[in-house]
C-alpha cells in the first residue's frame, strides 16, 4: 500500500519569503502509519508533490485558507485511482462540503483514529465519516523526527513542539474550543522532552495556542525544558505579565520572543472578542514588564471589528511607538466557517465571499460596520507601510539592544520578521478586497 500524506500551501504558487509554520499533524500521523505501509510525506511549503506517482490512499489535511488548493490536488489525484481522506480545521467544520472532493473526512483530531482508517482502507471499508472524539495526550505518540520537514530559517532548523491542546476561552472570531474542547489537555512533560530531544536543534517554534494556558502545568514544563539549553518562541496571552515567577520560568527555559493577541487597542474592540479588558497604559505596562523578562513580545492585531473607525489604524501605530515594539503581525478581520463570527455575519447579509482562498487574513470578505471596505484595506496597508519602512525598520532593530539578555535569536527573527514584513505592499491592495460586482 502507497500512502501519501499532505498539507497543501494556500496558493498554486510557493508563497514568498515568511516564516512557515511546522506542521506537526504531518509528523504525528507518521509515526502511528503502519511500518509495512510505503509513506510519502509532503509539506508544499516546502516540497512540490510528483503527480506522476501513484498511491493508494492520500490524507489531505486542510484549513480554510488552503482548503480549495487541497480541493485541487486532490481531484488531480482521484484521476489517477488514488482514494482520499480529508481532515483538518476546515473539513471539520465543513463536512459536507470536504466529502464532494473526498472518499472519507476524519472530523477532529485524528489519532486516535488513524490506524482504523489504514485498516479500513486496506479490507475495503472505508467510512466516510470518522468522529474520534477528544484524544488522550497520555497516549500521543512521538512525532516522527526524520521527515526534513521543518522550516530552515537564516540556516537554522526551526522544529516544532507542542504540550497542550484545547482553550477555556470561547471567543467568536475562533474554532479551537469547538475543535479541541474547552478543556485544556497536557502531554506528559516527560514526552515533550523527548520529542525535543529527538529533534537534535537548540531553536524551536511552541505550536500550543497558549502555553501558559493552565499555569501549573506551564511552569512544571519550564522548569523541565531549562536544563535543555534551548531557545523557542511560542504564543500566549498577555496575561503572562501578570505572574513574575511564571514570568522569570518561561525565560529560564529558553522562551526568547511570544506572539500575543493583542487584538485591538480599543476598549470596544476587545470586548467584541471577549477578551480582558485593558486600558491603553495597562497594555504598555504588561509591553514593558515582558520585555524587561528578555522576551521578544510580539503583539498580533486585527482590524475591522465593529467598533473600528479609520482612526484605529494610526492609534495602532502609536501604541507601537510607546511600547517599543519590534515585530508585530496584523490581520484583517477573517469570519472562518464554523466560528459564530461567520454565522452572526452571515446572518446580517455582511458576507462577501465564501472564496476560501481570501480568507487569509489581508483580504477584506465582508462588510465593515464604520468604514467602508476600501478604507478598511487602504488603512491596513498605509499601516504596514508605514510600520515596515526603512527607517523605522533600523529604527526597531536598533532598539533591540533595549532588551535584557538580548540574544542572536531576536536579532534574526527579528530582522527576517521586519524583512518578510516588507513583501506585502499598497500597490497590492487593489487586489486584495472583493466587491458586490
Amino acid at each position: 500500500m502507497r500512502l501519501l500524506l499532505i498539507t497543501p500551501r494556500s496558493s498554486e504558487k510557493k508563497p514568498p519569503i515568511g516564516v512557515n509554520i511546522p506542521q506537526l499533524a504531518l509528523h504525528i500521523l507518521a509515526s502511528l502509519t503502519p511500518p509495512d505501509v510505503e509513506l510519502t510525506v509532503i509539506d508544499e511549503q516546502i516540497d512540490d508533490i510528483d503527480f506522476t506517482q501513484n498511491y493508494d490512499l492520500a490524507g489531505i489535511s486542510i484549513m480554510t485558507a488552503n482548503a480549495l488548493r487541497g480541493y485541487r490536488i486532490a481531484q488531480r489525484l482521484k484521476e489517477r485511482g488514488t482514494k482520499i481522506v480529508f481532515g483538518g480545521i476546515h473539513a471539520s467544520v465543513l463536512p459536507d462540503e470536504a466529502l464532494k472532493y473526498g472518499d472519507s473526512i476524519v472530523v477532529g483530531e485524528a489519532e486516535g483514529i488513524w490506524q482504523k482508517v489504514i485498516e479500513d482502507f486496506k479490507n475495503n471499508q472505508l467510512q466516510k465519516v470518522y468522529k474520534p472524539g477528544p484524544f488522550d495526550l497520555n497516549n500521543s505518540p512521538l512525532p516522527r523526527r526524520d521527515l526534513n520537514l521543518e522550516p530552515v530559517i537564516l540556516g537554522y532548523k526551526w522544529p516544532g513542539f507542542f504540550t497542550t491542546r484545547g482553550c477555556p476561552y470561547n471567543c467568536e472570531f475562533c474554532s479551537v474550543s469547538d475543535i479541541f474542547g474547552r478543556k485544556i489537555r497536557h502531554l506528559p512533560v516527560t514526552n515533550v522532552i523527548k520529542d525535543i530531544e529527538n529533534a537534535e536543534s537548540k531553536i524551536f517554534l511552541n505550536l500550543d495556542d497558549n502555553v501558559v494556558g493552565d499555569t501549573k502545568y506551564a511552569k512544571e514544563l519550564f522548569q523541565a525544558l531549562a536544563p535543555l539549553k534551548i531557545e523557542w518562541g511560542g504564543q500566549s496571552t498577555i496575561n503572562i505579565a501578570s505572574d513574575n515567577e511564571l514570568l522569570k520560568l518561561c525565560y529560564k527555559a529558553g522562551c526568547r520572543g511570544l506572539f500575543i493577541g493583542v487584538e485591538s487597542i480599543s476598549r470596544k474592540g476587545s470586548a467584541g472578542f471577549k477578551k480582558t479588558l485593558k486600558t491603553v497604559q495597562e497594555n504598555l505596562d504588561a509591553v514593558k514588564k515582558i520585555q524587561d523578562a528578555g522576551i521578544l513580545f510580539h503583539p498580533s492585531f486585527v482590524f475591522g471589528l465593529d467598533d473600528d473607525t479609520k482612526e484605529i489604524f494610526e492609534d495602532t501605530l502609536d501604541f507601537l511607538d510607546k511600547a517599543h515594539i519590534t515585530t508585530a503581525t496584523f490581520n484583517i478581520l477573517t469570519p472562518y466557517p464554523g466560528t459564530r463570527l461567520y454565522l452572526r455575519l452571515k446572518n446580517e447579509g455582511r458576507l462577501i465571499t465564501e472564496d476560501w482562498s481570501k480568507y487569509n487574513h489581508s483580504t477584506v470578505v465582508f462588510k465593515p460596520k464604520n468604514m467602508t471596505v476600501e478604507e478598511l484595506i487602504e488603512g491596513y496597508y498605509l499601516l504596514k507601510k508605514e510600520f515596515y519602512s526603512v527607517s523605522n525598520i533600523c529604527k526597531r532593530i536598533c532598539r533591540l539592544s533595549e532588551i535584557p539578555y538580548f540574544g542572536l535569536v531576536q536579532f534574526f527573527y527579528a530582522v527576517f520578521n521586519n524583512i518578510a514584513g516588507r513583501q506585502i505592499t499598497p500597490e497590492s491592495a487593489q487586489n486584495n478586497y472583493i466587491t458586490e460586482a
